[in-house]
């Protein structure tokens, strides 16, 4: 069994870290992490912390004591997380795979910042002086100890204003770190630096994840309408407020990963959701360059988009989203043509992201939004059979 020890809360365990009390994000780390037990030494804040508990289903199973530590945990291994430590489930997940050879692991972040200790059971009555302190000070000096560095890992004491602000900025870095492999390169340096910001905001708000994917939903909508007038004017705004749409589709998905609620309905409404404004801003690209230039093919052109998108919809569905695994050879291509499915692969990936919106402006903005329809139209078709013609690379390594 592996349980997690939170050391007594001081007065800056309560202070909110990015929308969540420190103490309670904590705590919902180590439960995230899959610890049996979580285990909180209550200290002079009894009180607060049992209301704190009381007020959030997800803390339900966590165990607060006023007794030492010894005698309430008695098997298994445990780690040691001060009371005032912000920590993520990263961090925690490192800690719970290691196995103890007989002497504590004490665990320090390569970047410098709080230790964390992992000892068994029977050692923690010879630690309750540290323990009852709330301090870490006794066991970075225990002779018996392995050193072991995390990696990537967030791990920041928070004593002081200067502190929280560190350990918050540290926490909006791995977050950022965590989605960087699935963004394009205009997201990754662009968008997620907006969406970074207006999430910082949004933490503080009684708004959830999916009130933010229905405000996205709107606006997209909105962007699709515009475009559909087929006035320069609209369309430079409708490319404009997709662009917008695309930042806040970034922000519902780091609310709940900062605020841990993410849901399996979530991911879903947000997929649906996406979905739902690419096709109307497709549709609504027919429509007002139809309007914008009634003189040309664009019912044919826009029948034809329709049907690559569709064709390009069900390729990246079912060879990158039905089978990822298929996707990536594991470790380094081998051969020649193993690197070039691998430098494809990831071009297909890029190109199912939002990039484009930026395009889109820069077009609209030209007055040229009409390349964009007919590159799409034929596009999407080639974009689907290269993808599929990869995708059987079955004895690329």
């Amino acid at each position: 069994m592996n349980t997690a020890l939170i050391l007594p809360p001081t007065a800056e365990s309560f202070r909110t870290i990015a929308g969540l009390p420190l103490i309670v994000r904590t705590l919902l780390s180590a439960v995230r992490s899959g610890f049996e037990r979580v285990v909180v030494m209550s200290g002079s804040e009894t009180a607060r912390m049992q209301t704190l508990l009381a007020s959030d289903v997800r803390l339900r199973h966590v165990e607060l004591t006023e007794q030492p530590p010894a005698r309430v945990i008695r098997e298994g291994q445990v780690v040691v997380i001060p009371g005032d430590c912000l920590v993520t489930p990263a961090t925690l997940n490192q800690i719970y795979d290691t196995r103890l050879n007989g002497r504590l692991v004490v665990f320090s972040p390569a970047t410098g910042g709080e230790r964390l200790l992992l000892c068994r059971a029977a050692t923690l009555a010879e630690l309750d002086g540290a323990l009852e302190s709330g301090s870490s000070t006794r066991w970075r000096a225990l002779g018996e100890t392995d050193a072991t560095a995390l990696t990537g890992a967030v791990c920041a004491r928070v004593t002081d204003d200067t502190s929280a602000h560190a350990a918050e900025t540290e926490l909006y870095a791995q977050l950022r770190a965590s989605t960087a492999a699935n963004d394009g390169p205009l997201a990754r340096w662009i968008d997620r630096s907006v969406s970074q910001w207006i999430s910082r905001r949004l933490v503080q708000t009684s708004l959830r994840p999916n009130h933010i994917t229905i405000i996205g939903t709107t606006i997209g909508l909105l962007a699709a309408w515009c475009i559909a007038r087929g006035i320069y004017g609209f369309e430079v705004l409708g490319t404009l407020l997709f662009l917008l749409a695309t930042v806040i589709d970034g922000c519902d998905g780091e609310v709940a990963r900062l605020k841990f609620q993410e849901t399996p309905f979530g991911q879903t409404f947000d997929v649906a959701t996406d979905n739902i404004v690419h096709a109307a801003i497709f549709v609504a690209l027919g429509l007002g360059q139809y309007r914008h230039h009634p003189d040309g093919s664009y019912g044919a052109v826009m029948a034809l988009l329709l049907g690559g998108f569709a064709c390009a919809a069900a390729a990246g569905y079912w060879c990158i989203l039905q089978h990822p695994e298929t996707m990536r050879t594991s470790g380094p291509p081998q051969t020649t043509k193993g690197r070039i499915r691998r430098v494809m692969l990831r071009g297909f990936e890029a190109l199912l992201n939002r990039d484009f919106a930026y395009l889109l402006f820069i077009l609209a903005v030209a007055d040229r939004l009409h390349w964009f329809l007919w590159g799409a139209a034929f596009g999407s078709y080639g974009f689907a059979a290269a993808l599929v013609w990869v995708y059987r690379w079955r004895d690329a390594t």
